[in-house]
């Protein structure tokens, strides 16, 4: 079995838009969709269609991929490479793709990812993709036939909605598994495709996410919109913020380009609990597929200390662990563009699903990957705003939400419910 530490950073690493061209076929009316929330609230899948065949998706605004495992794809351990059982990977093995007609395998390209705790690897192709109602006849999508542990029971797959100079395709026959940062041949993702295609009527993402109780395993996960805002009441005093180039970044991951890779920015105050403060600036990127958050040790360390009972650090986790049901800080609050959006204490309390729970607020210098330390503000932070993310502008905008609760799209309900009647049949894995 992996560590929790493993599976916790598995999400942790994994160009301005082209010029706006005219519509080449009818907009979706309607490009919205609910998404799905597994492991205790942490991920977050959409249903998603890839050569006529559904499944669900990752929800990843950390990387920029869009891939699903193949039928009799191989499973193998990350750390010393033996093989494993389909199940053992935790993807939806009833739900795997086979060629279509549609399908069309890109030559002489291969697709190889590496997160924090796993990887993932195939061949690049074209193929009809449809993501909450836009259908794409001939979209770049990777077609995964190995991968180590990272599904959640639900997906087969990852949706990545960052920027191009993240996407993993390479020369065929030139990488391995210690090189999958390098020799990229980037491309645009998917919403790029879709935009650049009069598909979706604004370059962007948006999305808010769910809050499950503490001791739900499945539920309903949000919206994911394309080029629109999602049904929920927000306020219109939107905080803007242009998205950064992150410097620590190594030339060599993004092709030799200092260019905008992950949605960061920065940070220019913190306060927490009731004297707690900073206004010392740190730069962190948004990422839907973490679930913590990892900031600088000034504030996670004296923060993590208000929990009662005081939570113990644990240096195999990575994390710090606390009593399911500590009273959490009082508050924590980010300061985006002069507004002050605050954390809710629900969301500062992670069950990890084997009887742990954690903190979900780590500290940055603490964790790291491939040689890297980078603040990642994750879900905790995200299911406490509206967030739209535009490519075409190069920003990332937040709104506060107005109401507490939020409900699937009609006829959406049932769907979830099946699908939590079938994460019961996996054993709980965290990304």
């Amino acid at each position: 079995m992996h560590s929790l530490k493993e599976l916790i950073l598995a999400c942790l690493l994994v160009g301005p838009a082209a010029a706006t061209t005219l519509p080449l076929r009818r907009r979706s009316a309607n490009a919205t969709a609910s998404m799905v929330s597994t492991t205790y609230g942490t991920v977050f899948d959409v249903e998603a269609q890839i050569g006529g065949q559904s499944f669900q998706l990752l929800v990843d605004s950390g990387s920029s991929d869009t891939y699903v495992m193949k039928t009799g794809f191989r499973c193998f351990d990350k750390a010393d490479g033996l093989e494993l059982e389909h199940e053992e990977c935790f993807y939806d093995v009833d739900r795997t793709y086979t060629e279509s007609d549609t399908y069309e395998e890109i030559p002489n390209q291969m697709f190889s990812i590496q997160y924090g705790a796993g990887i993932a690897s195939g061949v690049m192709a074209y193929e009809e993709v449809t993501l909450a109602g836009v259908n794409v006849p001939r979209a770049r999508v990777a077609i995964a036939d190995k991968s180590t542990p990272m599904g959640d029971g639900v997906n087969s797959g990852l949706l990545g909605l960052g920027y191009p100079s993240l996407t993993s395709a390479h020369p065929a026959n030139v990488t391995d598994n210690t090189t999958y940062f390098y020799n990229r041949l980037p491309y645009k993702p998917l919403l790029y495709t879709m935009y650049d295609e009069g598909l979706i009527a604004e370059p962007y993402f948006a999305h808010v996410i769910a809050r499950n109780p503490m001791n739900e395993s499945t539920g309903f996960g949000g919206y994911l919109s394309l080029g629109e805002l999602p049904p929920v009441k927000h306020s219109n005093n939107w905080a803007a913020a242009p998205v950064e180039i992150i410097d620590e970044i190594p030339l060599n991951f993004t092709s030799n380009r200092r260019t905008r890779s992950y949605w960061a920015l920065t940070i220019p105050s913190v306060s927490w609990g009731r004297n707690g403060s900073t206004r010392a600036p740190f730069q962190a990127f948004f990422d839907t597929g973490n679930p913590l958050s990892y900031i600088p040790g000034r504030i996670a360390i004296p923060f993590n200390e208000l929990f009662s009972p005081p939570p113990v650090y644990s240096e195999d986790l990575g994390a710090y662990i606390v009593d399911c049901n500590a009273k959490a800080p009082s508050s924590l609050v980010f300061e985006i563009d002069g507004q002050r959006f605050e954390h809710d204490p629900a969301d500062l309390i992670y069950q990890t699903g084997e009887d742990l729970c954690i903190s979900t607020i780590g500290v940055a210098e603490r964790v790291g990957f491939a040689g890297l330390q980078i603040n990642i503000i994750g879900v905790p932070f995200l299911k406490n705003v509206l967030g739209v993310f535009d490519f075409g502008k190069n920003e990332m905008r937040f709104a506060k939400l107005l109401e507490k609760g939020l409900s699937p799209l009609r006829g959406q309900l049932s769907i979830i419910v099946i699908l939590d009647f079938v994460r019961l049949d996996f054993p709980p894995c965290s990304l």
